[in-house]
């Protein structure tokens, strides 16, 4: 049965355009996700697995800096009691701030990320994923160089100013990261599934 040139226009959910050949069937090098796929989008070959292991390792970064702060219950006990004494957890002199640490964490977690979820579902067709998924990274980068001197540092005299500086840097933190894992899941629906399940895999 022929077609009409009317005919061979190809429509999809994201635009319309023609087959390179003229022909309505399927090419088993197009790119999926599309509702009618189309030769002239060849899927490109991942040489290597470089694709797959650069969203390996994208997802790891994803959840790294979390799994940073809440892992270090004994480093935060040290540092929010005395630099000088063990940490043991179970003098009388332990304050209210170690005591409840990790639920002042939970929420300096929690609530920047859901705020900075809307944000980036807002401002997703405004700033490209590139620039987010940059600004994300070099904002945890710099928040982890400021918390990594902090280490060196004796906060025994200022333990509430040293808690204030982790709760705001742990807030920048949740909201960058969830920018970045946001804006590469996003990314992910552009690449084969392969990439998507890559990506899954590195934030177990």
């Amino acid at each position: 049965m022929a077609l009409g040139s009317e005919d061979a226009v190809l429509h999809s959910s994201n635009s319309t355009y023609t087959p390179v050949s003229g022909s309505l069937g399927a090419d088993p090098e197009a790119l999926p996700g599309l509702d009618c796929p189309g030769p002239g989008l060849p899927r490109p070959q991942d040489r290597f697995n470089g694709a797959y292991v650069i969203f390996f390792c994208l997802g790891i970064g994803s959840l790294l800096p979390w799994n940073f702060f809440v892992t270090a219950k004994e480093y935060w006990a040290f540092k929010l009691r005395n630099c000088s004494s063990p940490a043991t957890g179970n003098s009388p002199e332990d304050t209210d701030i170690m005591n409840y640490f990790e639920s002042y964490l939970a929420v300096a977690s929690t609530v920047p990320a859901l705020l900075c979820l809307v944000v980036n579902f807002l401002l997703v067709n405004r700033i490209p994923v590139r620039v987010r998924v940059l600004a994300s990274l070099t904002v945890t980068l710099a928040i982890f160089v400021v918390m990594t001197v902090l280490v060196k540092v004796d906060t025994s005299s200022w333990r509430h100013g040293f808690f204030a500086i982790t709760i705001v840097c742990m807030v920048i933190v949740s909201g960058s990261s969830t920018i970045f894992s946001s804006s590469v899941y996003g990314l992910t629906g552009t690449f084969p599934m392969r990439n998507a399940q890559a990506l899954m895999s590195g934030t177990i």
